[in-house]
This record gives C-alpha cells, sequence and structure tokens, in this order.
C-alpha cells in the first residue's frame, strides 16, 4: 500500500487514527502530512501531556494503544512465545519459562513506550519484515542462536536527550528484573525458573544495548557514552553472574 503523502509503498503502513488514512514511518504524526484533524491531535496533545509553551505540564502517564498498534504486538508475541517453545531444555518449566521469556520482551518495549508518551511523543509498536524472518527462523528448534527482534516501539522525538532516554529505559528495565531474579535466587534456591529470569533478562539487555543499527545501544551510545558503557558491563556482569 502507498503512503498518501509520498507514494511509498508499504508492506505494513501506518494509518492515522484522526483521517483514517495510510502513511509510511516518516509521515505517519499528523503534523508531518497535516492532518485535516491537526488542530484535534494538537488540543488532545495538550490536554494529556500539558502546554509546554505556558510551562503548564501535567505529569500524566497515560499508555494508548491503537488497533493497528495491537495487532502488531500481538503477531510479534506470538512469535517470540513461539521461540520460548523452541527452547527444548527448558520444556520441563514451560509456563513460567514463558511467561518470563515472553514478560522480558513485552516490559521492554512498553518501558520505550510508556516514556516516550510521557515526553508527549507518538510511540506505537510496529513489526517489521526483516525482524519477523529473523524472529521467525529463530522458532525453529536445535538451532544454536536465537534472535528476538520482531519490531520496535517507534517515536516521535527530536530532542535528543529524551529520544537517548526512551532508548536507554527499554535495557534498564531487563536488567532491574534480572538483578531480581538474580538476588531472589538465593532466598529460593530451589526454584529454577529464578535463574532463567536471570539469564535471559541479561541477555536481552545484552543484546539490545550493541552499538549498531537500530538497536537501543546505538542510540544511548550516540546520547551518552558513559551511561552505555556502564550499562553494557553491568548487563555483561549479570550474564556472568547468573549462569
Amino acid at each position: 500500500m502507498k503512503c498518501e503523502i509520498c507514494g511509498k509503498e508499504e508492506s505494513l503502513p501506518f494509518r492515522c487514527n484522526y483521517c483514517n488514512k495510510m502513511f509510511c514511518n516518516l509521515h505517519r504524526i499528523p503534523i508531518n502530512h497535516s492532518c485535516v484533524s491537526l488542530k484535534e491531535y494538537v488540543g488532545k496533545k495538550n490536554m494529556i501531556y500539558g502546554d509546554t509553551n505556558s510551562g503548564l505540564k501535567i505529569a500524566l502517564l497515560k499508555i494508548k494503544f491503537s488497533k493497528i498498534e495491537i495487532l502488531h504486538l500481538l503477531v510479534a508475541t506470538i512469535l517470540v512465545t513461539a521461540v520460548g517453545l523452541s527452547l527444548d531444555k527448558y520444556r520441563h518449566i514451560a509456563l513460567e519459562f514463558l511467561i518470563i521469556f515472553v514478560g522480558a520482551f513485552l516490559v521492554h518495549e512498553m518501558a520505550h513506550k510508556l516514556l516516550a508518551q510521557h515526553y508527549g511523543s507518538w510511540a506505537e509498536f510496529r513489526t517489521n519484515l526483516y525482524g519477523l524472518v529473523v524472529t521467525g527462523i529463530s522458532t525453529i528448534p536445535y538451532i544454536p542462536f536465537k534472535f528476538i527482534a520482531p519490531g520496535a516501539v517507534m517515536v516521535n522525538l527530536p530532542d535528543r536527550s529524551k529520544f537517548g532516554r526512551v532508548a536507554f529505559v527499554g535495557p534498564l528495565t531487563n536488567l532491574v528484573m534480572g538483578f531480581m531474579f538474580w538476588l531472589l535466587t538465593y532466598q529460593f534456591p530451589s526454584v529454577g525458573y529464578l535463574q532463567t529470569g536471570a539469564v535471559f533478562n541479561s541477555w536481552i539487555a545484552l543484546f539490545n544495548l550493541l552499538p549498531f543499527g537500530n538497536l537501543d545501544g546505538q542510540k544511548i551510545f550516540s546520547w551518552n557514552r558513559i551511561v552505555w558503557i556502564l550499562m553494557i558491563l553491568s548487563s555483561m556482569g549479570l550474564f556472568v553472574i547468573s549462569q
């Protein structure tokens, strides 16, 4: 389907919630395609996040989902679940493992979304074809390397500092959860899935912190290299001690 503005072909286009037309990633924001309902969009944005021009800001963390975003999240979650099921050695704790495995992915993405919306940005999860293919291949049992990258939360934040923080909060949630699982292993040493939670959260944080492509690590590295170094060392440390 073609973008209404530039005509770019999109296999998974973005539908504007205000004018109901289809756009590419560049023109998905109402402001970027001169939406006929632009006043309604600006009015709702100011009502939720505050009028920044007058210095007034309502500190509300309000998370919103569109129908297309829910569809993309559902497809991604099904694939992530399939990857979890393909890990044969964890089948004896399948239910607990899947909750931890899928939860690590969903909490990571929702952390991005929540903070971006708090900053007043449009923020929605979208799958991408390359990520779906790579994650789909990872669902095949006995493949030694698994990659979980079905998509990402798309945001529109020109502020470099805020953009960096939105990228930072995703792997941060995995580190927090990972260290919590690791500490709980000492309190409940017989509960095997706690160690699993520590290992997988550390792995997800470490993977996303790689400073390449569109991963969080590249955005954090461009924003603050000291923060990136501390994060990468923490994730590596958690990965080692949780084995």
